[in-house]
């Protein structure tokens, strides 16, 4: 599992505040409570990436209603700008906000799903 330093995250400024959002292993259970299916994320192309933004909300922004989530994703522009855009075949520039949002979402599942205990366990019948 990735260290807290090391988990991706991203940071920007809009309408005079400075935005912080990180997934964490919180987040997901936040995400599921409130009837999120992360699962069924993967299934939802078109609108997973504007879900996945408003869950990396709750972390640092925990009161951040879906719709002022909403507003800000479809502020921001679809590549960061210390990254170099892409395009695809058409020359349509692909969204690297999607993908940096759905590798924060792989981060969070692995670290929830993670065990560094040390109690010895065993099955029996």
């Amino acid at each position: 599992m990735s260290s807290r330093a090391e988990k991706t995250r991203i940071e920007f400024d809009a309408n005079g505040t400075h935005y912080k959002l990180e997934m964490t292993a919180a987040s997901l259970k936040k995400a599921e409570r409130m009837g999120i299916s992360i699962r069924d994320l993967a299934n939802l192309p078109a609108t997973a990436p504007e879900t996945v933004f408003w869950i990396a909300c709750f972390a640092n922004h925990p009161t951040m209603t879906k719709k002022e989530a909403s507003k800000l994703f479809k502020e921001l522009k679809r590549t960061a700008d210390n990254m170099e855009a892409e395009y695809d075949e058409d020359g349509n520039e692909e969204d690297s906000l999607a993908e940096i949002l759905l590798t924060m979402l792989e981060e969070a599942a692995e670290e929830l799903n993670s065990r560094s205990g040390n109690v010895s366990w065993s099955v029996t019948k």
